[in-house]
């Protein structure tokens, strides 16, 4: 099962699904009235416009809860494209589901609930594919022109391959463009250059089960939480209180600090 690509749970991403989409469910059903659908907003009662707004309100606050819930567990979840996929029709559902509830009331007496969920579902689904549909394959080309047309050439000698708790592989970096591993509870930081660019993976893992095979590659442990690439280091410095500190040779990417236990081991690397 082919994931999708990492930039489908930043924020940029998230922000834009749930400001386009209820903006296009609006805008659609005002310009072009699919499924004669202002009749049914209206509820014969000449509330269209209040309706109208009301259901793109639900649509949105939909919408931003899914988006965040993925933003916020962007670390644990890895979708494929079906469960990708399967999550946007249960974006859609609930949309019409919630809308349900006013135009249920609205029409009640007249028809009943279960005919008013359905075609709020339906309508729903018929205007809500066209927006996430074209912002999914936007995304999606996005993510392919940023890719390298030619994939650099590798040493395999030098290749790290980082696997999670199930053995599954998750990156394979070679151990020249590793800059810092950092731990973080459950989870470890692999921060490491990129097409010149630092780029921090986080990977579900434990320092004790990657320590092996990160000094087998030349990566020097100097913190309890932090292993480190010696070639990478441009200089040793102690801050204000007196504590080691490693700048690295990359701008913008944080100074790491270096315990007494381990500063011998760093300085014999430098």
């Amino acid at each position: 099962m082919t994931p999708i690509a990492r930039t489908f749970y930043k924020m940029p991403s998230n922000v834009l699904f749930f400001t386009v989409v209820p903006i296009f469910y609006f805008l659609f059903v005002l310009a072009y009235d699919p499924f004669h659908i202002s009749e049914f907003l209206a509820v014969g009662q000449g509330r269209y416009t209040l309706n109208l707004l009301i259901c793109s309100l639900i649509v949105l606050g939909v919408m931003a809860l899914s988006r965040m819930l993925l933003y916020l567990l962007r670390r644990v979840l890895d979708l494929g494209w079906s469960l990708y996929i399967l999550w946007c029709v249960g974006e859609v559902v609930l949309c019409g589901l919630f809308i349900s509830i006013p135009m249920g009331i609205g029409w009640a007496g007249v028809r009943t609930y279960f005919s008013t969920m359905s075609l709020c579902v339906l309508y729903t689904a018929g205007i809500l594919v066209f927006p996430l549909s074209i912002l999914t394959l936007a995304i999606q080309v996005y993510v392919l022109k940023r890719r390298p047309s030619v994939a650099p050439v590798v040493d395999e000698r030098t290749l790290i391959r980082f696997y999670d708790e199930q053995k599954r592989l998750k990156l394979a970096v070679s151990s020249e463009s590793i800059l810092y591993i950092e731990a973080d509870d459950n989870y470890v930081h692999i921060v490491h250059l990129d097409n010149g660019r630092a780029r921090d993976y986080v990977l579900r893992s434990s320092m004790r089960a990657l320590e092996e095979s990160l000094a087998r590659h030349g990566l020097v442990r100097c913190h309890r939480s932090f292993f480190i690439n010696a070639s990478h280091v441009d200089l040793l410095r102690k801050d204000a209180n007196g504590y080691a500190l490693a700048q690295l040779d990359k701008d913008g990417v944080k100074p790491i600090p270096v315990s007494r236990r381990y500063y011998d081991a760093v300085i014999a690397l430098l």
